[in-house]
């Protein structure tokens, strides 16, 4: 694909935040509106609830997996057919998700197609392309690219819900497959690199030891278990705040409000949070997003009304919103620019298995214990494990830069 004209490069670096920000909010609502599908699924197929929620965890995995490849391609080559590829992908999985008849299709078309194909092409290399743009405010642009993550989140459930209050579950899949190929085939098309990006990348080599005596790949580990029980006590309220709804009452309707305050709020926690980073840095921002998810998680299943649920999904979602613009600006500070896509794709990962295990143990523990609480204390028990690995990575470069300082 020949690239498109830019007359104005520098302009063009927000066009590209912008439409990172589109195409991540499309494939991240597409993937978490699954639990809006999840009473209907049970009443035509007789699926519990943990079946149903394991197909957020199939895709959510499928995704991470995928954007190790995919970090790794986009260190090589174009961003462009990458994303193009999985426009293509996350229009089919609607398709097919219309003609679904067994679990193992529902799996298939959200693991492989929606998440690893389709997520997996647009996560990893839209973060780090759009990172490549820019110098100065950095976090900035991937809080802003995050939100738009955020919205789609937000505003595609409860889209779909109402699609489906109308017309039915099979025919709204059909018709979100004809409208998300409809935007995002086209709008891949206007992806392209920054200039310059090429010799910039080989000019940056790794080095053996970086920041706080520890080498990129020691980094990486540390992230990459870290990120894990974040992303555990992160995703059981994104899988699990529209059924916990139910329990206490709530209407369909204004359940998937909490779901819209959830995402909505994080768009704010996306961009404020990614916007201090640029001043604190990216570990303190860590730090604070995911204490922030980490004290207000269990909180959830202990209210019992629309109000204090739409109060507590406000509070966590500032929170959570930092906490993976935090993870991405943590491997632009730390990392050298040639190996930027490989590692945010392995941190990305291990993120997004904490995803798919947070979605699915709560399914499971919600089935075993017979209620949410239990449920969302094992998420702020894996924010807690988190806090403690990033706190010892922030004593830990502090310390090493008090030793680099003159006496």
């Amino acid at each position: 694909m020949t690239p498109l004209p830019i007359p104005d490069e520098p302009r063009y670096r927000w066009v590209m935040v912008f439409i990172s920000a589109l195409m991540c909010g499309i494939g991240f609502g597409l993937l978490v509106s699954v639990t809006v599908f999840m009473k209907e699924l049970e009443a035509e197929f007789g699926w519990m609830r943990s079946d149903s929620s394991f197909a957020y965890s199939a895709g959510a995995f499928m995704t991470g997996l995928f954007g190790i490849f995919m970090g790794r391609l986009v260190d090589r080559i174009s961003v462009r057919p990458i994303v193009f590829f999985g426009a293509l992908a996350i229009g089919a999985s609607q398709l097919l998700l219309s003609r679904v008849e067994s679990l193992w299709q529902l799996y298939l078309f959200y693991g492989l197609l929606l998440g690893g194909l389709g997520n997996g092409a647009f996560l990893v290399p839209l973060m780090t392309n759009a990172g490549s743009w820019f110098t100065r405010n950095r976090g900035l642009a991937l809080g802003v690219v995050m939100a738009g993550q955020s919205l789609g989140g937000a505003v595609i459930p409860m889209a779909i819900r109402a699609m489906m209050s109308e017309i039915g579950w099979r025919e709204t899949y059909l018709v979100v497959g004809v409208a998300a190929s409809l935007i995002l085939i086209p709008v891949s098309l206007l992806i392209r690199t920054p200039p310059g990006l090429a010799a910039a990348r080989a000019q940056s080599q790794p080095s053996t030891v970086n920041a706080g005596g520890l080498s990129p790949g020691r980094l990486t580990a540390i992230l990459s278990v870290a990120i894990v029980f974040c992303c555990i006590c992160m995703s059981i309220p994104i899988i699990h705040v529209f059924p916990l709804a139910l329990e206490a009452g709530i209407a369909p309707d204004r359940a998937a409000l909490v779901l819209g305050v959830l995402m909505g709020v994080s768009m704010v926690g996306r961009v404020g949070i990614a916007r201090l980073a640029d001043t604190i840095g990216g570990v303190r921002s860590l730090l604070l997003a995911s204490g922030i998810q980490t004290v207000t998680i269990y909180w959830f299943s202990q209210m019992d009304g629309l109000e204090g649920l739409v109060t507590v999904a406000a509070m966590f979602a500032f929170g959570y919103g930092g906490v993976i613009p935090s993870y991405a600006i943590i491997v632009r500070e730390k990392i050298p620019l040639s190996h930027v896509g490989r590692v945010t794709g392995t941190v990305f990962f291990f993120g997004n298995l904490g995803m798919a295990l947070g979605g699915y143990l709560g399914g499971v523990i919600y089935v075993t214990s017979g209620g949410y609480p239990a449920a969302y204390a094992v998420g702020a028990l894996a924010g807690v494990v988190n806090l403690i690995i990033i706190g010892s990575l922030f004593l830990r470069l502090r310390s090493q830069t008090s030793l680099l300082q003159p006496a």
